[in-house]
């Protein structure tokens, strides 16, 4: 571990995206917590990481000279406002499901967000929530794209959530360049429809999540969702081709690691199904280093959660643009270690990301909209936009 990373802010950053300590972590954490000299900027670095409820929740059990009082005031503020919003989502959950998926009986499975911590957080307001993520059949998502604009909500690009999409071409358009859409629903809370779990390499296609579904309760209602090994695997694949960029998705690994309903051998067994199993152990490795009582300075059997752990660690202080910059060089926009998958899963995602990069976008659109019969027009401005694209990103990984 570089020791640039290894102190003791970093170690109580790491630490307070578990869900839960037992007492020789909470020892530990608080001898961490006192050697903190910049308390603002230790509070904006958890705001940003989306680790504030999380933060607030182990100072609270902490002796009172641990930090100074002013901390416990900002992060009740933070926090408070996040669980607010974590409850309008679960409205938002509630209403998107009656009005836009029950009518149409289609299948549909939640799962991330707020339908992971209903199911595996102690407390739903311990983790930030920013949208609810549905997976639905492929060809279903053109009929539920539409049952949801007659219901008023707004179809968008994202990145461009000021200008909806309403033509009929320009929502044919997206559905068609498009493995998934971006819906705001009137009361302004995001919606992400999904076709697939992966972006290239084909990891999931071979499983039918959907006959493997399990029930799940939020708010009083029945949802469908992943069972905990497949969401398990999900997650570390997710969150692991963003290149662990937040810490609340580290608290997403130790909440179900320490669930009750988690079995961690059926988690590995499906892994090498999957043939995922670096990337799988790789998490669980990570998992135990975020312990305050684990050394990280003797534990070379766990080198591959310490690769994870230190792309978490190098994104702390960062963005979206530092976050691509880390992941620039990264296999098929997919694996950023070559044991993190099978060699031949590998390979197919960069063929599949390779061909993929060429085709247009519906950004390119929206911008310049042309009939379908001249659509193969945006190759041109394609072609030159991933030229720019790639200077831009080598110029910044120079730097």
């Amino acid at each position: 571990m570089d020791s640039s990373l290894n102190t003791a802010e970093m170690r109580l950053h790491v630490a307070f995206a578990k869900v839960g300590f037992t007492q020789d972590e909470q020892r530990a954490a608080e001898s961490l917590a006192r050697q903190v000299t910049d308390w603002d900027g230790f509070v904006a670095t958890a705001m940003r990481n989306f680790s504030l409820p999380n933060m607030r929740m182990h100072l609270s059990r902490m002796t009172p000279d641990c930090v100074p009082q002013k901390v416990h005031d900002e992060l009740n503020t933070a926090a408070n406002a996040s669980a607010i919003r974590n409850m309008l989502l679960v409205s938002a959950q509630h209403k998107f499901k009656e009005r836009c998926l029950d009518p149409l009986g289609a299948e549909a499975l939640f799962f991330k967000g707020i339908s992971l911590v209903s199911q595996y957080y102690p407390d739903l307001g311990l983790r930030p929530c920013r949208d609810i993520d549905v997976l639905v059949r492929p060809e279903t998502l053109r009929p539920v794209v539409l049952a949801a604009i007659d219901a008023g909500y707004k179809f968008v690009v994202p990145g461009q959530a000021e200008h909806p999409l309403t033509e009929p071409s320009e929502i044919d358009a997206a559905l068609h360049y498009r493995n998934d859409a971006s819906l705001l629903t009137p009361e302004g809370m995001a919606i992400d429809l999904q076709v697939k779990l992966d972006k290239y390499s084909g990891i999931f296609s071979r499983e039918d999540v959907f006959a493997q579904a399990i029930p799940a309760v939020l708010g009083g209602k029945e949802f469908m969702t992943m069972p905990p090994a497949f969401l398990f695997n999900y997650l570390c694949h997710h969150h692991a081709r963003h290149v662990w960029s937040r810490l609340h998705w580290l608290s997403d690994l130790d909440a179900l690691v320490n669930a009750p309903q988690f079995d961690v051998d059926e988690a590995v067994a499906l892994a090498q199904k999957l043939n995922q199993s670096g990337t799988v152990e790789a998490s669980l490795e990570m998992q135990r280093l975020m312990s305050p009582a684990q050394s990280w300075d003797d534990a070379p059997e766990m080198w591959r959660g310490f690769k994870f752990l230190e792309l978490s660690l190098r994104n702390l202080s960062g963005d979206l643009d530092l976050e691509k910059r880390i992941g620039f060089n990264m296999k098929g926009a997919e694996f950023m270690f070559d044991w993190q998958a099978d060699p031949s899963l590998i390979r197919k995602a960069r063929l599949r990301h390779s061909l993929r990069v060429w085709q247009p976008t519906i950004r390119q659109y929206t911008r310049f909209p042309l009939p379908r019969g001249l659509r193969w027009l945006y190759v041109f401005p394609r072609f030159m936009h991933l030229l720019e694209r790639t200077r831009d990103r080598g110029g910044k990984k120079a730097e």
